[in-house]
């Protein structure tokens, strides 16, 4: 231990650091709740930038994020003295924290005196952490990472959410290409679609000048991008990564990052065995890996999973952006602040006649607000109400965003009313055209508040200076330490400020869940995160024998189960056959025949029965293998093939017989939105999927639904029926949420794979020639029009490759349906350059 290593500990220790830092605390929380309160005197700031100092000088985290604490504490009231900003420039120096240094430049009036020393040792930070291509300077935690990244062929790292994670894939991906010269390509991986767009343009904005790499998101690389020079990023979720690395002709990839790595070994995460699943296939692929994660304290547990050394990892502990933890309790009357020295302190305030929205607007105070609810029905009602309370803000950016959900989904969705308002709902399944302008606003400071579901725990880049929760669950589910830091971690824009504020609301809610304090608080007031234990390592509750029960079809270990933990089971389950078939020592397979003393005999009897080959359940590793082979095995499907033509009857007659193929009322009939709620449900997917197969644009597809639902009397309301009228506009907004979500969970997700499934068992079974056609691309790509499905593999989304094909087809040369050349310049000099499309165009392209 250094010496400034010994001091530090002696400082973080000392009851007068202590009293100060508590003091320079409660002070700012009363300026937070704007309540006038005297503050620190002269000695007492000068000592408390003194211990700053002493602190930024220690190798430890905890030092290192108390001294930036107490810059972010001071600042407010400070920023005008010049004995402050030598204090604040040395100690943040010292951090290496470059973005809090512009902050600060920009910030504060007065520069204050360096020393020597320091200028010098800013001096040689900004040159040898210099980020590539760009005139941005790492932090000390970041350049720590990309050196690593650099130096290993398999990495995995893990920080505070504020920590750029993202960014410094980036800064890596750059480097390989532009300085290294590699010559492969690299896959980024995502938790949802949500997220491929973001990242997506992110990279081409990052990217524009390098030569000779295409950024692609989906799993067919175009003709038109397929050059003996041309190299690929590709951006996508573990879906798509399966479909590309089942195609034999696709580029082979050197590189695969895998973001929001937590998502992997999540027990509650029904997507999580088939993120496992995508991964070990690429690394069956000799891919190098790179895993990134939010706040996990043991990150070599991904290597450890892939059978990778687990040396090659780093935690970084020291948050470039402090927060300040509350709790705000409108039921009991009170406001505990959570302080980082280890106390609880009250502060007093006034609760009288004060509704949680009076609190939302007097805290916000003009800043960025994201207020977490859970659910979308909480979500959607609290972005409604809270908007009722407020002004009209008339702005052009808002109007323009209005008139693109009038024309894109409804005039009557309710997402208008809150815009108007400066207000805004987030959720995965908003479209992804409407999902970004918001996301814009937002950003921009155009609008203020973000009411949101548990979105942002995929990854979603939205960071603001204020977090409300007021649920600590996701659904139903409390949240996990590493769930709930990931959503509260978000509180703090580097770069925009030193500080969030994290406020817990316990609110007049029968849905609010902060219902025991004392318990449901120790996330928020203990600030720990256990070490991950991943079931497929460890077997916890009992998972393997589960497993094995979802294998054999025998009972599971406990009868209240959840449909998501059968799901997972189910889902491992079928992975572990896969294993099995293709003789794979994966960890999933060795733990499962190790931890259970009939696992072996499971796997090879059912794998000995199996005839569908491995390769088409491994493409499908969500359908059980016994559907599979009970269709594959079938001797009347040259009669059961799909047309060509899509209409309400054709699909309703194809919906038919998977149903009774794949057991839909056993398989899709639980949960609290399942798929299959009776043999109606089936014509109602007939009437979605014949209009979205058919390039049917979403306004109409909605219009449509909203008929169906006049004529058959009936909608569903969470998990009750209610009785259905088109003059009711909550009526028509369940009707708008319910579309937008079933096309992404339905439609885009479970129909599309088993409709793939089908097709694939019919061409091994029959032959390519006459095995029909292949509706889960259609259901995919939203469209039969292989045009408009070739625009989308080129980046264009459906709603623009329909437009431009429908008013610009000239600019598009296409043989045989396949895309040859776009005429861009052309294009884009006949195009409006005031529509919304063409924006959305040069932004994609």
């Amino acid at each position: 231990m250094s010496l400034f290593d010994e001091l530090s500990e002696k400082a973080l220790d000392d009851d007068y650091f202590k009293e100060l830092f508590c003091k320079a605390e409660v002070h700012a929380a009363y300026d937070f709740f704007q309540i006038e309160k005297k503050g620190l005197d002269e000695k007492e700031f000068l000592d408390l930038m003194r211990f700053a100092d002493l602190l930024s000088r220690s190798k430890e985290h905890e030092a290192q994020n108390k001294a930036y604490k107490i810059i972010s504490l001071l600042v407010d009231d400070f920023k005008d003295s010049s004995l402050f900003t030598t204090f604040a420039n040395s100690v943040l120096t010292k951090l290496g924290n470059f973005p809090a240094i512009k902050f600060l430049e920009e910030s504060c009036e007065e520069s204050g005196s360096q020393s020597l020393e320091l200028v010098f040792e800013r001096y040689i930070k900004e040159i040898y952490q210099k980020v590539p291509g760009s005139e941005f300077i790492f932090t000390d935690a970041q350049y720590q990472i990309f050196e690593n990244l650099k130096n290993n062929n398999h990495f995995s790292f893990s920080g505070p959410t504020s920590l750029g994670k993202s960014f410094i894939i980036n800064a890596f991906i750059r480097n390989l290409i532009v300085d290294e010269n590699i010559n492969e390509n690299i896959i980024i991986l995502v938790p949802t679609r949500a997220l491929i767009n973001q990242t997506l343009l992110q990279l081409k904005k990052e990217f524009v000048a390098v030569k000779d790499y295409r950024i692609l998101s989906h799993p067919t690389v175009p003709d038109t991008f397929k050059t003996e020079s041309s190299r690929y990023i590709f951006v996508f979720t573990p879906e798509r990564l399966v479909a590309y690395l089942s195609k034999t002709n696709n580029p082979k990839v050197g590189y695969l990052f895998i973001d929001e790595a937590q998502k992997v070994i999540s027990e509650k995460d029904s997507r999580s065995p088939l993120y496992y699943h995508a991964i070990l296939q690429a690394e069956r692929k000799s891919i190098k890996l790179y895993f990134a994660s939010p706040n996990i304290p043991n990150p070599e547990i991904f290597l450890k999973l892939f059978e990778k050394s687990t040396d090659e990892a780093i935690n970084i502990e020291s948050s470039p952006v402090a927060q300040n933890r509350y709790f705000l309790d409108l039921l009991d009357k009170r406001c505990t602040l959570f302080s980082d020295v280890g106390n609880e302190q009250n502060i007093s305030l006034d609760f009288t006649d004060k509704s949680f929205f009076d609190w939302l607007k007097q805290l916000s105070d003009n800043q960025s607000s994201i207020i977490y609810c859970n659910t979308k029905t909480d979500t959607v009602g609290n972005a409604l109400s809270f908007s009722e309370t407020l002004p009209e803000k008339n702005d052009a950016r808002i109007d323009e965003v209005i008139s693109v959900i009038k024309d894109h989904l409804h005039e009557k969705y309710f997402l208008i009313d809150c815009l108007k308002k400066g207000v805004a709902f987030h959720f995965g399944n908003l479209p992804q055209r409407i999902r970004e302008k918001i996301e814009a606003l937002f950003v921009d400071k155009v609008i203020d508040y973000v009411f949101c579901t548990s979105t942002l725990l995929e990854g979603v880049n939205l960071p603001a200076k204020n977090i409300f929760i007021l649920n600590n669950a996701i659904g139903l589910t409390r949240f996990s330490d590493i769930d709930f830091w990931n959503l509260a971690g978000r509180a703090g824009r580097l770069a925009k400020e030193l500080s969030g504020n994290i406020i817990c609301a316990r609110i007049e809610d029968k849905n609010n869940r902060w219902k025991n304090p004392e318990k449901d608080l120790l996330v928020l007031k203990n600030k720990d995160i256990a070490p991950i234990k991943p079931l497929i390592t460890n077997g916890q509750k009992k998972f393997f024998q589960n497993v094995e029960a979802a294998l054999t079809e025998n009972e599971f270990t406990r009868k209240n189960v959840s449909s998501n933990e059968i799901n997972v089971w189910n889902h491992y389950a079928n992975i572990a056959l896969i294993h099995e078939i293709r003789s794979d020592d994966s960890a999933l397979r060795s733990n499962f025949i190790n931890k259970s003393e009939t696992a072996k005999k499971s796997l090879h009897d059912i794998s000995a029965a199996n005839d569908v080959p491995e390769k088409i359940l491994s493409s499908y590793s969500v359908i059980r293998a016994k559907y599979q082979n009970r269709i594959y095995n079938r001797n009347d499907l040259l009669g059961k093939v799909l047309p060509s033509n899509i209409s309400y009857e054709s699909v309703l007659s194809a919906l038919e017989i998977l149903c009774e193929f794949y057991s839909w009322d056993e398989e899709e009939a639980s949960g609290r939105n399942p798929m299959y709620r009776s043999r109606d449900s089936l014509k109602y997917y007939a009437v979605l999927m014949s209009n979205w197969m058919n390039s049917t644009p979403l306004k109409r597809m909605i219009s449509t639904s909203i008929r169906y639902y006049t004529d058959t009397g009936k909608i569903w309301d969470v998990d009750q029926q209610v009785n259905f009228s088109a003059k009711n506009k909550y009526h028509i907004n369940l009707v708008i949420n319910e579309i937008i979500s079933n096309i992404d969970n339905i439609l885009r997700f479970k129909l599309k794979n088993y409709f793939g499934n089908y097709y694939d068992l019919l061409v091994e079974k029959l032959g390519k020639d006459q095995a029909g056609s292949n509706w889960g691309e259609f259901l995919e790509y939203g469209t039969i029009d292989i045009r408009i499905i070739e625009l989308q593999n080129i980046g264009i989304p459906r709603h623009l490759s329909s437009y431009l094909l429908e008013n610009y087809a000239e600019f598009f040369i296409f043989e045989k349906n396949i895309l040859i050349k776009v005429q861009k310049e052309k294009l884009l000099e006949k195009m409006n350059k005031n529509s919304v499309e063409f924006k959305e165009l040069v932004e994609v392209l």
